[in-house]
């Protein structure tokens, strides 16, 4: 008993560090532009994600899992119009085991709040559970993410790691180009443009509306890391309409197999 009461009050305290963190001043006084941002281009990066030791807790817990559990990728992703994946992963459940403050953050109602006051409407959680968060690790050479829509409506990443940006790792995307499932065109689409880059910071995550968006992160031109966990936000009319998870599938089989058989 001693042992599940320390649990919950470590729980209790990440929670309360969270939403006290986004209620604050400091992030509150970020809105204007993280919603100015977001409006413009269909991304907004929100800097100190977290309160310091809440991101160190989390680092410490996801390179942990890294080094433990991590599943090596090498695949082209047929659904996104061939584009590859290359590099390191943690599924949901390995995360929800594993870590006390990567949960707690997609089950805030404070951070749900607070990108609802940049997008303007409802934050909901995913309906498909191996999707709700994921980690991703690039870190050998020509290691990529290649380009892709996602799912549902948000992607909200959170950057623990990154290189500089010469050497790759890079947010890069062309916002409101839809994605047609049945003749993606992804080459048509980055030829045309226009092609915005972004290099989030260390302890900051971006907001990204990754359903319209085409994005990838740029491969990695010699060995370095780049280490995030992302979240995956739905809006009301997601949560009506059937998706295919079958990329999802193709790079989390172990998780979609233990929740779907």
């Amino acid at each position: 008993m001693p042992v599940v009461a320390t649990i919950r009050e470590s729980l209790d305290t990440i929670r309360e560090a969270i939403d006290e963190h986004f209620a604050s001043e400091a992030m509150q006084s970020q809105i204007f532009d993280l919603r100015r941002s977001y409006q413009e281009t269909d991304f907004a990066e929100v800097v100190e994600f977290t309160p310091p030791w809440v991101f160190d807790t989390a680092l410490g817990e996801v390179e942990e899992l890294f080094n433990k559990q991590a599943k090596r990728r090498d695949i082209v992703v047929a659904q996104s119009g061939h584009t590859p994946r290359k590099y390191s992963n943690l599924d949901r459940d390995a995360l929800a085991a594993g870590s006390a403050v990567v949960p707690e953050l997609f089950h805030s109602r404070g951070l749900r709040s607070y990108l609802e006051q940049i997008v303007g409407e409802t934050v909901l959680p995913v309906p498909y559970t191996p999707e709700e968060y994921i980690a991703a690790r690039l870190h050998e050479a020509g290691d990529v993410h290649g380009w892709h829509w996602d799912d549902y409506t948000w992607a909200l990443v959170w950057i623990f790691k990154i290189p500089d940006e010469t050497i790759g790792g890079s947010v890069d995307f062309i916002a409101r180009a839809p994605w047609d499932r049945e003749n993606p065109r992804v080459d048509e689409l980055v030829a045309k443009g226009p092609l915005v880059r972004r290099h989030p910071g260390v302890g900051n995550a971006y907001l990204l509306k990754a359903d319209t968006a085409l994005h990838r992160v740029a491969p990695l031109s010699e060995d370095a890391e780049r280490m995030i966990v992302c979240y995956t936000f739905a809006t009301e009319s997601d949560l009506t309409q059937p998706v295919d998870h079958s990329s999802m599938e193709d790079l989390y089989p172990e998780a979609h197999e233990r929740h779907f058989g």
